[in-house]
C-alpha cells in the first residue's frame, strides 16, 4: 500500500543495536529509534507514513514500517522498518504523487485499534476466528488534511469477509465501511 507508484534505487540494511523489549511494540514505542536512524540519512527528512501488518488487536504488531521523505528535489522516500530487536533502512525512491507529510498530532496505534475494536473490530474477529489486521496511518493532501489512521481486518478463510476503518488521529473521530 504504501509502495505503489515507488521506484526503488537500493536494498542497504543499517541497524541499530538490538534492544530488550516485548515481541510486539506499538507504532510510536519504536519510533524514536526509528528518528535517531533517519536522522544520519539528512536532517530535512519527515515522516510521512506508519504501516504494520499482522497487527493485533491491542494495536502492537512485530514490525512497524516508517517512511521519511527529505526535503531536496527531487524529493526522496525512504523506509525504515523496526521490530522490538532492531531498526534498519530498507530502501529509498522517487517519491509518490500525492503524499504529504504527518504535520497534525497523532496519537498510538493502541488508541486507533481500541476505536475500531469498539466500532465493529471485536465483532468481526469473533465471528472470523482466523483473521488479519493491517494498520496505516498517513495524511492525505486533499480534501480535508489531516493524520489518519486506516485499518483494515481481513478474514483467512473468506476473502470477502473484511471490515474497514478510518480513525482520525487526532480526535478519534472513527468511520465504517466494508460488508461486515
Amino acid at each position: 500500500m504504501c509502495c505503489l507508484g515507488a521506484f526503488f534505487i537500493g536494498c542497504n540494511h543499517y541497524s541499530v543495536g538490538p534492544e530488550p523489549g516485548p515481541a510486539s511494540n506499538t507504532a510510536q514505542q519504536r519510533l524514536g529509534n526509528v528518528n535517531s536512524l533517519a536522522s544520519g540519512f539528512g536532517k530535512g527528512l519527515h515522516l510521512m507514513s506508519v504501516n504494520g501488518r499482522d497487527v493485533g488487536p491491542d494495536g502492537t504488531s512485530g514490525e512497524w514500517q516508517y517512511e521519511f521523505i527529505d526535503a531536496s528535489m527531487p524529493p526522496t522516500a525512504y523506509w525504515f522498518h523496526a521490530t522490538s530487536n532492531s531498526v534498519a533502512f530498507d530502501s529509498n525512491s522517487a517519491m509518490r504523487v500525492g503524499s504529504a507529510i504527518i504535520a497534525h498530532p497523532w496519537f498510538n496505534s493502541d488508541a486507533a485499534l481500541g476505536f475500531a475494536e469498539r466500532n465493529g473490530g471485536a465483532q468481526f474477529r469473533t465471528a472470523n476466528p482466523r483473521f488479519t489486521i493491517f494498520a496505516y496511518m498517513g495524511e492525505p493532501v486533499v480534501p480535508n488534511p489531516t493524520t489518519n489512521w486506516w485499518i483494515s481486518y481481513y478474514s483467512k478463510d473468506d476473502n470477502t469477509r473484511f471490515l474497514l476503518f478510518t480513525v482520525d488521529a487526532n480526535t478519534g473521530t472513527t468511520k465504517v465501511y466494508g460488508p461486515d
